[in-house]
């Protein structure tokens, strides 16, 4: 089969191989033939050895597939079934995280596409205590992207309050942000989205899966225009999706007292924070790091009820063999989320 894997560190670290073995799942396990598997941020960290990985692996952990073959001890899932799944591959099972359900937070975590053999492959084996079924009705291109929404719904709607009627701001309109958009939206919340002048666009989108607001934070000054849409309210939360320090400083501007900050965006250095002007205001500041079962129970509770849309974001469906364009696509931008397709859907 064809499989996309780090080897090795450097340069022509990142291979495509075309002879690789069809895994077998083993107890507890299914194999899945992978349909559609997304390019995240992620392997593009571990293209330039960014990232932790055990070598050789192959990578990729957003997608969505068919239950081609079930292990021994396997009950609830049957061939024909279609999934998708966490990327907590592996864990302790034992520790104070895992007892809670943190599963990412445990210290012997392995991730899918980084420590065990991930989703840029024609197949890949899988726990089967970590897949969910796709809902109907839900296509498989737009199940690709679940893995990047469930983790913006652990951001915005477990490790953030939102109620009905809240004022929510989303500071920056790219596939994080659009997402977290729609969850705010499905929590009941009036949602206004920041962009810039280049985000015109990305901007026009959020409207259209839901934002009640949009404006351009370098047309107009991001407080007036918070007092002027809240009442002088000012927003009950905030989430920081753009990846910037200036960014961030608009969040802390525009929240009211006590306000709810989240950052949803990695910024790969550190950047300056206004700790002081934060105290003053009380705001309370919280973060994420990726989802856990909870979070996809609930999203697929909301896919199955129609109230969150991924496939907009699918910007390019590309083969396997194109992985260097794909990810040169990502890398600039180009778009939202760039697909391969690696089975047909029928």
């Amino acid at each position: 089969m064809k499989a996309l894997r780090k080897v090795h560190a450097g340069p022509g670290g990142v291979q495509l191989f075309h002879d690789m073995p069809t895994p077998e799942p083993a107890a507890g396990e299914v194999r899945i033939k992978i349909i559609y598997a997304s390019v995240c941020g992620t392997d593009l960290h571990i293209r330039d050895d960014g990232f932790p990985v055990q070598m050789p692996v192959t990578i990729g952990h957003e997608y969505s597939g068919i239950v081609d073959a079930v292990g021994e001890g396997v009950t609830d899932l049957a061939i024909g079934d279609r999934v998708v799944s966490m990327t907590a591959a592996g864990y302790c099972g034992h520790c104070n995280y895992c007892r809670a359900g943190l599963y990412m937070l445990c210290n012997e975590r392995k991730g899918l596409g980084s420590f065990r053999n991930g989703a840029f492959a024609e197949y890949m084996t899988y726990p089967a205590d970590r897949i969910f079924k796709i809902p109907e009705g839900v296509s498989m291109k737009a199940a690709a992207l679940s893995e990047p929404l469930a983790c913006c719904l652990r951001g915005a709607l477990e490790r953030t309050t939102i109620t009905a009627g809240d004022y929510v701001y989303v500071g920056g309109p790219g596939v994080m942000g659009q997402f977290v958009v729609q969850l705010a939206k499905a929590a009941g919340a009036y949602v206004t989205v920041g962009g810039t002048s280049v985000d015109a666009d990305r901007l026009a989108l959020a409207k259209e899966v839901g934002a009640d607001d949009v404006f351009d934070v370098t047309a107009e000054d991001p407080v007036a225009h918070a007092e002027r849409v809240t009442g002088g309210h000012m927003y009950d939360a905030a989430f920081e999706c753009a990846g910037s320090a200036r960014a961030l400083d608009t969040c802390i501007d525009i929240l009211k007292k006590t306000g709810q900050l989240q950052q949803v965006a990695m910024y790969g250095k550190p950047i300056p924070v206004d700790l002081d002007k934060m105290l003053l205001k009380e705001i309370v500041l919280s973060n994420s790091y990726a989802s856990e079962r909870t979070s996809w129970q609930r999203l697929m509770n909301l896919l199955a009820a129609g109230k969150l849309q991924t496939e907009p974001y699918c910007s390019a469906v590309l083969k396997l063999e194109d992985w260097e364009k794909a990810f040169s696509m990502a890398e600039n931008k180009e778009g939202y989320k760039i697909l391969f397709q690696l089975h047909p859907e029928a």
